[in-house]
């Protein structure tokens, strides 16, 4: 398939499938895992061609919340792919089958065109296509400075597509135990909303877990189902449930560092000191509560 704009190829009816599978369609505006506003099949205010046209139907620019029709989504990918995405490729890869064409869009639209002087990129322009394929299956799976399970699963079927022609849809199947609704009934039962076992299995109990999650954090849809924004708000208020345990466990060693070196702290800082040291002392006592009992 010709593009018409730079006379390369462009995205193949499999490759459009391939990257709608892994970005997801969301409706609304919502924050990704980096905290990037996204919308639609992962379009952001950073895209060229999406922006100019977002703002050129709103004349405002895209807040959380915003919503999107599925039908103006899927014109929006075809024009981004021909438009902002594929000609990169075809210019700095411009010898590609179709097959390795739709794997390196697909890696550059998630990762931008900066991608492409990346090392699996200049394996692949030597010609090198098993290198490159290992390299690309190690490359951007981190967002937000953690490592993101569904970039890995995601650069791990671009290097397929790009090696043996092979396109995954993204997704798992539809039976048996699967490993990202584990992560997402690890995520809900470590912010209390009971998901049941963490058995990999999509039942009654987990949708409702999601269910009362998703009415918990608007503007997220209310349908049980684990989207692209579920799972990257499940992800923020996993890490800021961490963050804010950490902070508790600073809080008590500033306090008790502020008492041995003689700071004036107010009284609520006070009370709660007197019982971190008494929580200290009882545990002191019970870790040595053998030598007390022989001195006494």
């Amino acid at each position: 398939m010709a593009n018409r704009i730079t006379g390369g190829l462009t995205v193949s009816g499999k490759g459009l499938a391939f990257i709608a599978a892994h970005e997801g369609f969301v409706s609304r505006a919502y924050l990704d895992p980096a905290g990037v506003l996204t919308i639609g099949y992962g379009f952001t205010m950073r895209s060229r061609v999406f922006s100019s046209w977002w703002l050129t139907r709103y004349r405002q620019s895209l807040r959380q919340g915003d919503s999107l029709s599925r039908e103006d989504a899927n014109r929006l990918l075809l024009t981004l792919l021909e438009q902002e995405y594929g000609p990169p490729v075809a210019r700095v890869l411009p010898r590609l089958k179709q097959h390795q064409f739709d794997a390196c869009v697909s890696a550059v639209y998630n990762l931008g065109a900066r991608a492409l002087g990346w090392k699996w990129a200049r394996a692949l322009a030597a010609g090198d296509v098993s290198r490159a394929a290992r390299l690309l299956a190690r490359t951007g799976v981190t967002a937000g400075g953690r490592k993101l399970a569904g970039l890995v699963r995601r650069r791990a079927e671009e290097a397929v597509l790009l090696r043996s022609g092979r396109y995954a849809n993204g997704q798992s199947g539809p039976s048996g135990p699967d490993d990202l609704v584990k992560r997402v009934q690890e995520a809900l039962a470590q912010l209390g909303y009971r998901p049941g076992p963490v058995d990999g299995i999509d039942g009654p109990r987990t949708r409702r877990a999601l269910l009362s999650f998703q009415r918990a954090h608007p503007p997220l849809v209310i349908d049980g189902i684990a989207g692209p924004a579920t799972r990257s708000a499940l992800q923020r208020a996993v890490a800021r449930l961490r963050a804010d345990r950490a902070g508790v466990g600073s809080g008590v060693l500033t306090v008790l560092a502020g008492l041995i070196s003689g700071w004036r702290l107010p009284e609520a800082m006070i009370a709660g000191s007197a019982l971190a040291l008494l929580v200290v002392g009882v545990a002191v006592a019970w870790r040595y509560r053998g030598r007390l009992k022989r001195r006494s």
